[in-house]
């Protein structure tokens, strides 16, 4: 599996709908690929995940990217987590 590294991490933390959106991250994977404007988001019990970018159009969500691999989203999930939680 490629390397997976935050290149840019916006924290800030505001409601968004249901959950708290704690910040965006740009995450390069090896050096194949850059995702864009990751969200990093809180549960309502605490817990952290990211979501893929998305866009809005006559009120539905359309995702950007869809990432296929189970492992290569939980890679992406603990890198923005752990580079997150290093901050504070």
């Amino acid at each position: 599996m490629e390397e997976i590294k935050v290149v840019k991490f916006y924290p800030f933390e505001v409601p968004y709908r249901n959950y708290k959106l704690v910040g965006y991250a740009d995450v390069q994977i090896g050096d194949l690929l850059i995702i864009k404007s990751v969200k990093l988001m809180r549960n309502r019990y605490g817990g952290l995940y990211v979501q893929m970018p998305d866009i809005y159009k006559d009120n539905r969500s359309y995702p950007i990217v869809e990432v296929l691999s189970k492992e290569l989203l939980e890679g992406i999930r603990r890198k923005v987590v752990d580079h997150y939680n290093s901050l504070f």
